[in-house]
C-alpha cells in the first residue's frame, strides 16, 4: 500500500515513469538535506534561479484542450503535446485528445472533481516543478480554456516561484464550444449586448457569495454558467426572485463539441427539472439567454460541410 501522499499519487503509473520519480525525488532529498545541514554551515541556503531552471532544458505548457473535439485544438497546442515528455491532464480532457499524447510520453492523470476526491492541487505544483526540474517537457493540460476557471494563478505562481520555465496556450473555451454547436452568437447586437461567465461550483453544493445579481438579471446579458449542476436549482431560483421571468431561455449542453454531446432546451422555469430527468453525466455547460432553437439549422449546415 502506499505509504505518503506522493507514494499515493503516483501508485498504478507504468515502470517507465520510475526514472522521472528518481529524478523528482532526488532532486527533492537534495534540496532537503541541503536545507538541513545549510545553518549549521553558517551558509545560506541557495535557492534555484531562473537561470539554473533553465539550464535543465526542462519547460511547462500550460495548456488548453479545448472542449473536446480535437480538431479545435490550436496548432500551438498540439505541437506541445506532440513533443511532450509528460502529460499532466485533467478528466475532463477528451479521449480523443489524449490521443494525440505520444507513445512514449508519460499520461498522469492529475484531474478534479467537484465535490469529489481528486488530486491536491499542491501536488500538481509540485509535479510540475519536478518534472521541469529534472528536464522534461511538461504539458499540464486542462479541458477548454485554461485562463477561465481553471486554477491557472496558483500553478504560474508556484511555477514562477520555482524559477521554472513556462508558457501558455490558450484554447477554445466550453462556452465557445456549445455556442459554435447550437450554431448561435454569445452575443447580439440589439438583444444581447453583454457576455458573462460564472462558476456554479462552492463549498458545500452552495452558490457562491459574491456573485453579482444585478448583472445577472440584466435580460440583454448571456451568462455561461461553468459546473453547475450541484447548484442549478439554486441558482435558477434566485434569477427568477431577482426579476428574471420564468420563461427566460436556457440551454444547457453537455460533452459540447464530442460525439456525445446532448442538448436541453429550457428555460429558467424547467430547467432544473430537465437536467434532473436526463440523467447525462460528462461535463455540462449552462448558457442562460440562449434559445436552442437554431440547433437543427446548425446540424444540417455542419453535415453539409462534412459532406463537402
Amino acid at each position: 500500500m502506499p505509504s505518503n501522499r506522493f507514494e499515493a499519487l503516483m501508485h498504478g503509473y507504468p515502470r517507465p515513469f520510475f526514472p522521472v520519480l528518481a529524478d523528482f525525488a532526488g532532486a527533492w532529498l537534495s534540496r532537503v538535506a541541503h536545507r538541513a545541514i545549510g545553518p549549521l554551515r553558517r551558509q545560506p541556503v541557495r535557492t534555484e534561479t531562473p537561470a539554473t531552471a533553465e539550464r535543465t532544458g526542462g519547460h511547462v505548457h500550460l495548456v488548453g484542450a479545448g472542449p473536446g473535439d480535437p480538431e479545435l485544438l490550436t496548432r500551438k497546442a498540439a505541437r506541445a503535446i506532440g513533443a511532450a515528455d509528460v502529460v499532466l491532464h485533467d478528466q475532463l480532457v477528451s479521449a480523443e485528445v489524449l490521443a494525440l499524447v505520444p507513445a512514449n510520453a508519460q499520461r498522469i492523470d492529475v484531474g478534479k472533481k467537484g465535490y469529489g476526491r481528486c488530486c491536491n492541487q499542491a501536488d500538481i505544483n509540485a509535479l510540475m516543478v519536478g518534472l521541469a526540474r529534472a528536464g522534461r517537457r511538461v504539458v499540464r493540460l486542462k479541458a477548454g480554456d485554461p485562463l477561465m476557471f481553471g486554477r491557472l494563478e496558483e500553478e504560474i505562481d508556484a511555477l514562477q516561484t520555482a524559477g521554472v520555465s513556462f508558457d501558455v496556450i490558450p484554447g477554445i473555451s466550453a462556452a465557445q464550444g456549445a455556442a459554435a454547436s447550437l450554431g448561435v452568437p454569445l452575443t447580439r447586437r440589439r438583444s444581447a449586448r453583454r457576455f458573462q461567465a460564472i462558476t456554479g461550483h462552492a463549498t458545500a453544493r452552495r452558490l457562491p457569495d459574491d456573485f453579482d445579481w444585478s448583472g445577472l438579471t440584466d435580460p440583454k446579458a448571456v451568462t455561461a454558467v461553468y459546473m453547475p449542476k450541484a447548484t442549478i436549482v439554486a441558482l435558477c431560483r434566485e434569477l427568477m426572485a431577482r426579476g428574471l421571468p420564468a420563461g427566460h431561455p436556457v440551454t444547457a449542453v453537455f460533452n459540447a463539441t464530442r460525439a456525445d454531446e446532448e442538448i436541453i432546451a429550457a428555460n429558467l422555469g424547467s430547467l432544473p427539472r430537465r437536467l434532473a430527468e436526463c440523467g447525462t453525466q460528462g461535463p455540462c455547460i449552462v448558457l442562460v439567454g440562449v434559445a436552442a432553437a437554431r440547433r437543427p439549422a446548425a446540424l444540417a449546415a455542419a453535415r453539409a460541410g462534412v459532406a463537402g
